[in-house]
């Protein structure tokens, strides 16, 4: 790639915390680290990050995992963390000199055609402005558990889970990268001698859909997320590289093209001027 790219971030609930399930400081100030030393090879980043319901969880000492919690307890915890979440990476982007911007999203916003035209300008003018667009979904007023279909949203701009959030994210910006980082080192598949990481995918199809796992623990996501979501992005013309948000420069490698993680190509080509 000659020229600089538009990249996607989405960090993993997984990736930004402790054994315990609550939010590490020292994870948030690595991965801002990476993303600010490699600011200047991108033309813009968008971040799209989980945690909030964990940060809250740490806030008020709870040692449970999200996917254990209440509905309404799960927005006190989002509600609460959020606020923290966003303090940090704040934090630690302005020891770089970079400034941050927070957005919150439902699906309803992407959905309704004068919400997303207003997300769409003030995501474009904080982009054109060198900010750092830092995007969750907002769980503490999004009930989608007790509506799972709603008919209003349509199937194009509906998220479970910040996975599929950040394709939408990355194919409506027509972002070139969308890195997804996790707590694994990419796609895994069996094999004889039991499993292998998948360096390359041209196309996700059912069959590779079949030996994705489900959900973790930390967060709604999962590799079966990570994959649809994929899918999504590569229709658009975004290349998504699923990697290891614990190893070490895993953000360097991936802008610098080393083989890191698992890389789903785009089907169809974007041109750009």
């Amino acid at each position: 790639m000659t020229r600089k790219p538009d990249v996607v971030v989405k960090i993993g609930t997984s990736v930004l915390t402790n054994s315990k399930g609550w939010i590490s400081e020292a994870r948030v100030k690595e991965i801002v680290r990476q993303i600010a030393e490699n600011r200047s090879k991108m033309k813009s980043v968008v971040i799209v990050t989980s945690g909030a319901i964990a940060t809250g969880l740490s806030k008020l000492k709870i040692e449970s995992s999200p996917g254990s919690l209440k509905l309404t307890m799960k927005q006190v915890c989002a509600a609460i963390g959020q606020p923290t979440l966003m303090a940090l990476y704040t934090k630690y982007f302005n020891k770089y000199g970079i400034n941050t911007a927070q957005i919150l999203l439902t699906e309803e916003d992407l959905a309704n055609k004068y919400r997303y035209k207003n997300f769409w300008r003030t995501l474009s003018a904080l982009m054109e402005q060198g900010v750092v667009p830092i995007i969750n979904e907002n769980d503490a007023i999004s009930v989608k558990e007790l509506v799972p279909i709603n008919p209003y949203v349509p199937d194009s701009v509906r998220f479970g889970d910040n996975d599929r959030l950040s394709a939408i994210i990355a194919s409506k910006i027509g972002a070139d990268l969308l890195i997804m980082l996790t707590d694994v080192d990419g796609f895994m598949m069996p094999t004889k001698n039991g499993v292998k990481i998948v360096k390359e995918l041209r196309k996700v199809n059912r069959r590779i859909l079949s030996f994705a796992g489900s959900p973790g623990a930390l967060g709604r996501g999962g590799m079966l997320s990570k994959l649809q979501a994929a899918a999504i992005a590569s229709r658009s013309g975004v290349t998504t590289v699923i990697a290891n948000g614990f190893k070490r420069n895993i953000i360097t490698k991936i802008l610098n093209g080393e083989n890191a993680g698992t890389v789903v190509r785009p089907l169809r080509k974007r041109f750009k001027s």
